[in-house]
């Protein structure tokens, strides 16, 4: 990444916003985004060159992966945006072939209602369980979450004088 936290790449630029680093092709996708593939993986690196792969060669437009796990964590999650599940199998037969774990489709409809696998949300603290569950936007439960982390880390300065 460059100093401006963005790389281009020619036909893909990177992108990344604090937490997240965006793979956008330059090319518009021709139909809308409703939901992701999601990929799980200890290389992050790994993931994005699935990004990469699937933008380039397989017709995908928009993914994004966490350079680093989630506290308490060891896999970085790959999510592969598009418009309907109808590509899961194509993408399942890709997975074992790139060696990652595959947990096929997930609406932004229940992203955006607080909707993760009871696996997941076990996994997690119960600040981080409250970041990640209810009815609010994606990109809450991530502020949410890096803020629990914060008070957590700095107890001291979330107490008022």
């Amino acid at each position: 990444m460059t100093t401006n936290n963005e790389e281009d790449l020619g036909d893909v630029r990177l992108s990344f916003d604090g937490y997240w680093i965006w793979l956008l092709s330059k090319r518009r996708p021709p139909y809308p985004i409703m939901g992701k593939y999601l990929f799980f993986s200890e290389d992050p690196n790994k993931l994005r060159e699935i990004g990469l792969a699937e933008i380039r060669e397989h017709g995908f437009h928009k993914a994004k992966y966490n350079p680093t796990p989630l506290e308490g964590r060891t896999e970085s999650v790959l999510c592969l945006y598009y418009r309907d599940d109808s590509r899961k199998y194509e993408l399942a037969k890709r997975a074992r072939r790139y060696q990652v774990k595959y947990r096929y489709w997930k609406s932004d409809e229940d992203t955006l209602k607080g909707r993760y696998s009871a696996a997941f949300l076990q996994s997690l603290s119960p600040e981080d369980r409250d970041a990640f569950s209810g009815d609010r936007a994606v990109d809450q439960n991530a502020y949410a979450l890096e803020r629990s982390r914060k008070k957590r880390e700095n107890p001291s300065r979330s107490a008022r004088p």
